[in-house]
Order: structure tokens, then sequence, then C-alpha cells
């Protein structure tokens, strides 16, 4: 047997036999096929018919039909060219796809659905059946649900597998950039609502854009969903349109939009479904397709604002970031904020215990760094604020404000005979809660000064080349100033700014500055800087 590997029989087979090979062949049709390439879609097949009566129809066996699922996940990916205003959101979600877009599938897969399939599918009238997506998405809604039978209807968690595989799925599906999603539950180092994680929270991007919250059922002195989806967003999304979300209780469901109105978020709501029935769930593919198209026009909204304001000296205030963040850490500790706290994750009481240890020493003692509000040894969790983002400078100006809250702290610090061991940008943060103003994160690594043993992350060249000798003291972190400099990003950086990091970054820790020194010249300079632009 020979299979056609491309061209236009593609998918196709053909049998060769010896001369005067004697071949029995069984269940031969009368009538055949031939294939009809068609560059703009999936293959079309033509029928030539023989003379075989056509009121005579004949089953086709399921293997001949070609499965052109993934010929229309791509067309439906297809982001809308604009986004839509809030005004025209509602009518956006409800509005179909176009009927060339829709998944054709066999007549008796079709007629098995329930009312208003059309708006999404549609009777194949060739030898195409999309049966992955049959499959993949049809398969759970069509199902009863095993987990809300009986008492068990009651409980929220029986309902996570009906949100999911109605609306969370569905939305990933047709998205066509990666969306990544965190379920949460309450938690218990949470003290305020925006402490607290939504229960759905998915990103695109890096951005936080979908959301949800979700219940069994209204009970009293328990908030509503649709209130509570609002009260833990904190807009951070600059002029960013709005984000998209949805707020369920049990088996009704809506979607809906956050946006920011003057200084306070409103809540639009824009289509409500009931997920009680297969026909019901059917109706939930068109809006949740339609917000998987508008999340990668949001996200990149959101990134070339980034890029705009990094490229000019624009204020941080306009500047969008997400509300909500997860970090792998790596070795099992994970990195959650929310818009008013940090929340470290560790995996094992030792190192939790080691790092909540630190930062009691420094408790409140250093000024321009994150401290402990709340830890929890149950959940091996501690809780830190202020809640910052990792932004570097965008001038100069910014730049050596930031240096010099650095140092100041760096001075404090190393007058406890303490030293921090690791800066660098991704340890040195923006208030989230204030303007211009800059604090140190990340202690893990701090130690009393001085040590005699190596440190073993000197090999990098971001850590003073002592550390890997071994006697080394809080001049490594004069070195760490020195690497802000060279790595802040701006080319424009004054003389006497690549003067003190030359300075700091000298092999010989003697002949580096002090933290004081480094601060007292940073004075020095955003006074000169400030006179020469007419500052007095």
């Amino acid at each position: 047997m020979e299979a056609f590997e491309d061209g236009p029989l593609k998918g196709f087979s053909v049998d060769r036999f010896l001369p005067g090979q004697h071949v029995k062949v069984f269940g031969r049709r009368k009538s055949f096929f031939v294939p009809v390439p068609i560059p703009s879609g999936p293959s079309e097949r033509v029928p030539v018919h023989s003379a075989e009566p056509s009121n005579i129809i004949r089953p086709i066996p399921a293997w001949e039909f070609q499965d052109p699922s993934d010929y229309y996940l791509g067309c439906l990916r297809v982001p809308p060219p604009t986004l839509p205003s809030l005004f025209e959101l509602s009518w956006h979600l409800q509005e179909p796809p176009p009927e060339e877009f829709r998944f054709p599938l066999r007549k008796d897969v079709y007629k098995d659905l329930p009312q208003g399939k059309d708006l999404f599918f549609s009777i194949s009238s060739e030898l195409l059946d999309c049966r992955a997506i049959a499959y993949d998405i049809l398969s759970p809604i069509m199902r009863q649900n095993p987990s809300l039978s009986g008492a068990s209807a009651s409980a929220r968690d029986s309902f996570i597998g009906l949100w999911d595989d109605c609306v969370n799925r569905i939305v990933s599906k047709f998205c066509a950039v990666e969306m990544v999603f965190v379920r949460k539950s309450s938690s218990p180092l949470a003290e305020t609502m925006q402490d607290e994680w939504p229960n759905v929270t998915a990103f695109v991007r890096n951005f936080c854009l979908w959301r949800g919250e979700e219940t069994d059922q209204l009970r009293e002195g328990q908030i509503d969903p649709s209130s509570s989806i609002v009260e833990k967003l904190l807009w951070t999304y600059a002029d960013l349109p709005y984000v998209l979300g949805y707020y369920a209780v049990g088996y009704i469901v809506t979607f809906c939009a956050m946006s920011r109105s003057q200084d306070r978020i409103v809540r639009t709501d824009l289509y409500t479904v009931d997920l009680s029935t297969p026909m019901e769930r059917l109706k939930a593919l068109v809006p949740c397709w339609r917000i998987a198209g508008l999340l990668p026009l949001l996200a990149d909204r959101c990134s070339q604002s980034s890029m705009s304001i990094n490229g000019g000296d624009v204020s941080y205030k306009l500047l969008p970031y997400s509300d909500f963040e997860r970090i792998d850490l790596g070795s099992g500790s994970i990195l959650e904020m929310t818009p008013n706290s940090v929340t470290r994750l560790f995996s094992s009481k030792r190192r939790w215990a080691a790092v909540k240890e630190i930062y009691d020493f420094l408790d409140h003692r250093i000024p321009h760094v994150e401290f402990i509000i709340r830890s929890s040894e149950k959940d091996l969790g501690i809780v830190f604020k202020p809640r910052g983002c990792k932004l570097n400078p965008t001038s100069c100006d910014q730049l050596i404000e930031a240096l010099k809250q650095v140092t100041k702290a760096l001075v404090a610090l190393h007058d406890l005979s303490f030293m921090h061991r690791d800066l660098g940008w991704e340890k040195v943060m923006k208030r989230s809660d204030r303007e211009n103003e800059w604090f140190i994160t990340g202690f893990d690594e701090a130690v009393s000064a001085p040590q005699i043993y190596p440190h073993g992350g000197a090999a990098s060249g971001r850590h003073a080349p002592e550390m890997g000798r071994g006697l080394h003291g809080v001049k490594v972190d004069v070195w760490g100033v020195g690497q802000l400099v060279k790595t802040c990003g701006l080319v424009a950086v004054p003389k006497l700014l690549r003067e003190l990091q030359n300075r700091c970054l000298d092999h010989n820790p003697e002949q580096r500055p002090t933290a004081a020194d480094c601060y007292h010249h940073l004075l020095q300079l955003q006074s000169s800087m400030s006179a020469a632009a007419g500052g007095y």
C-alpha cells in the first residue's frame, strides 16, 4: 500500500498488486469522490455521481471524513481589528462568527445538538467533520456534570468543573496567545479585600486581564461576587478602556467589564448565561469566543503603553502594570502580589524560618525597605509591604532619586553591621502607592558583616569578586550600587554618575567608597543638576 504524504491526494492511499493476483473486495461502493484542492480553506471533495438512484442514501464510514478543526480554530483565533468601546461591548459579545467559519459537523452529530447550535456549528455538505472540536468542546458541555447531583450541588467546589469547562477553558481555547490561569480559594493571610486574590485569574502577557468571582449560592453575611470582583481590583492599567471577567452564582454566570470612571471602578454587565442545561451552555460559546479575541488586543495596548512610556521622560503613574502577579522564584518559592501587599510562600519550614528571622531583626530599623506585616507557619507564608513594581528608571532624575534612596537604606543597614549581598534592579522596586519612591526587597541572602566563607553567586559578575574568594564585608553592597548604575538601561548618564559607578566597581574593596559617600555624592549631583536646569 502506498500513501500520499502531500499534494491534492494527501490522506489517500493506493493498493498495488502483482500481475495476475486475485483479490476479493468486500463492501465496495459504486460511487466515488474526486478530491479537488481549495487553496483558501480545508480540502473540499466534489462527488461524481454514478448511475445509482439518488434516493438511496448509503452510510459513509467515519474514517473517510477529513477533520478541519485546526483550520477553523485558526480562523476563529484571529482577533478583531480594533477594540470595541465599552458601549459596543455587550453587542459585540453576542455576535456569532461568520457562517463560513462555523465548525462543520456530520449531519448525525449536528442533529443531536440542542437548539442554538447553528450559531457556532454547521452541517457539513462535504466530507468534513470537526471531530477534535466536538470531543474537546462539545463533550464537556453536553455531558451531565456528575459532581452536581444531589446534596453536593450546594458546595462551591462542585461547580468548579462546570465553570471551567463552559467558560475558562473555552476562552483559553480560542485565545491567540497563551493564557496562564491561577485558581485560588480564600487565603488565611489576607487582611483586606484587596489582599484577596479573585477565585480565578488569567494572565495574558503577564497582565491580569481576565478574572472571575464564584459562589454556589448567596448566603447571609457573605459578599456578593458581583461586588467582590470590583472590590478586589485596583486600577493599575493606565488608559486601558476595560478589563474583562465574570461572576457566577451557581449555574448563573454573568460576563462583565470593569473600567475606571474618575477615581472609582465601574462594573458593566454584558451578558448572562444559565449553565443548567446543555442548550444554555451552548449559548456561552459565542461570548467566550468573543472575549478570547479581545484579550490579546488589551495585552497589546498595555505593552505598547509600556514601550512608549519607557521611551521618554514620563511619570510612572501612567505606566500600566498588573494588580495581581504570581512569580515562580525557583526551589519551591512563590511570590504572589496583590494590589496592596506581597506574599512569599516557601517549600520548607527551615527556609521560611531563616528569612523571617532576617526581617524580624531588621524590623522598621531601615528606611526604604520592605517589612513583614503578617506570617503563617502553617502556610509557610510571609506577607510584606509595601507593594512594588519592577520598573527601571526612565530618566536620569529618577535614576539618581532611586540610587539616593537605596544608598540611604544601605547606610542604616551597614550601621547594624549587616549587608544585603544581592542588589540588582529586580530587588529594587518602585512603590505602587507613592510617586517616585523606591525601596529594597529580597533580603534572603543578607547576613552580618564580615563573612569569611565564599558566596556561591559571586561567579556571575553581578556580585563583588571578593565574595567568591571568601572574606567579604559591607563593601559588596557598594559594588551592587555600581551594578545598578551600569545596568540601568539609560544612555545619557551624567559623567559624575559614571565616575561613581567606576569607583563602586573597583575590584579592590578598600578603594570603593562607603554607602554614606555614595549617598552624599548623589545629593550633590542632584543639587547641581537642579541648579543647571534652573531649579532654584
